[in-house]
Formats: structure tokens, sequence, C-alpha cells
């Protein structure tokens, strides 16, 4: 398997009445982009092209040696951390990262057990049993994170992961991300507008524009 062209989005289309957006790209294994451009681009598209919830107007999409175009999303390998974190209000943290283990038939011993070592991973070890709404910008970031990482993904989907936070706190968990993504060794792509954010997020990035159609 070619770890130098991990993922591959080859000629990727998606057009609307008034626009079209366009992607070509690989990746190597454990290589992190950024998707920058202006809202409207399509960057969040080629994300959900990518993730599977889109479908594409033509392109092939390659993961890790396997054709995922005609994939359904959860037979592709690619994890999704949105926006809003999409955290569950009334599961404890453990629970929330063990939502998807427990979706792909891991007892709920067994999720637990995995959601304590990836808790431990990132410095929140004591935080199983506590709820969402306890915890901070910050913390809430780390558990969507690590409840996308434990299911294994091979590719990580980061749609402007920090863009609801204050400057502060984006700075800092910007930071905290890049840390992660080397020291775990994930394959990422984030979608950001800040070119600071992207530089400081990815070992390259992409500049997209909107294009007529």
């Amino acid at each position: 398997m070619d770890t130098e062209r991990w993922f591959e989005a080859e000629g990727l289309v998606k057009k609307w009445p008034m626009a079209s957006v366009e992607l070509s790209l690989a990746m190597a294994k454990g290589e992190a982009i950024a998707l920058l451009g202006p809202s409207g681009c399509g960057k969040s598209t080629v994300l959900r092209m990518i993730a599977g919830l889109e479908r594409p107007d033509a392109g092939t999409l390659r993961l890790g040696g396997r054709d995922i175009g005609g994939l359904s999303p959860s037979r592709r390998g690619v994890g999704l951390v949105f926006q809003d974190h999409a955290l569950f209000p009334h599961l404890s943290v453990e629970d929330n990262i063990g939502y998807g283990l427990r979706c792909r038939g891991r007892s709920r011993v067994e999720s637990r057990r995995i959601a304590g070592e990836w808790l431990e991973r990132v410095s929140m070890a004591s935080f199983g049993k506590r709820r969402i709404d306890g915890l901070s910008g910050g913390e809430r970031q780390r558990v969507a994170l690590v409840r996308t990482l434990a299911v294994e993904p091979d590719l990580v989907l980061f749609d402007e992961p920090l863009s609801a936070l204050d400057t502060a706190l984006r700075v800092r968990l910007r930071e905290e991300l890049r840390s992660r993504q080397r020291e775990l060794g994930y394959t990422a792509i984030y979608v950001t507008h800040d070119q600071a954010e992207a530089e400081a997020l990815s070992d390259r990035v992409v500049r997209m524009d909107v294009s007529p159609s």
C-alpha cells in the first residue's frame, strides 16, 4: 500500500445552478491539510462528499487502497468532527465516547474501557463520569475528538472545529489539536476560513475559491 497516497480525491465535482466545486488532492498517511477559503466556496461540501453524506457529480475517492466512493458513510473509515461538537447532553463523557463503539457491536463495559484509555491520552482521565453540560468549550472539543478517534478511522475530517470559540481559546486549542494530531498520528483534513488557523493546524494548505458553474 502506498502510504504517500493514503487518501486521494481525483476530479471530485459538485455542481449547483450558479456555482460548482472541484477538487483533486492526494495525502500521505499521517499528514494534515487545511482547506482554506471564503464562505460559500464549497469547503464543507467537500468534507460531506468525502464522508459520504453528499453524492458528488463526478470523481473518485480512495482511502487506504480502497475505492470508497460507493460505500455508505459507516463503511468508509472516515470520522467527522462537527463545528458544534454534536455531543449528547444526556450521556456522560465516557458514554459519549463509547457511543460509536456500541454502534459497532462493542459491549458497554468494553466501550467504557476504551473511552477511559482515550481520555487518559488527552489528559482527561478523571472526566469519564462527568456530564457534557459541566465541561468547558475546550474540554468538549477534546471529547468530540476522542469520540471520533476511538473508532479508529483512517481519515478524520474537521468542519470549522474552533469557529464557535472566543479568540484566546481558539489559539490555545488549535495548538492543542496540532499537537494531538502529531502525537496520535491520524490523517486529518481541516476546513477553515482563517489563514493563521489553517497554517497552524496543517502540514499543507489547499486554497479554495468560489467557482461559477
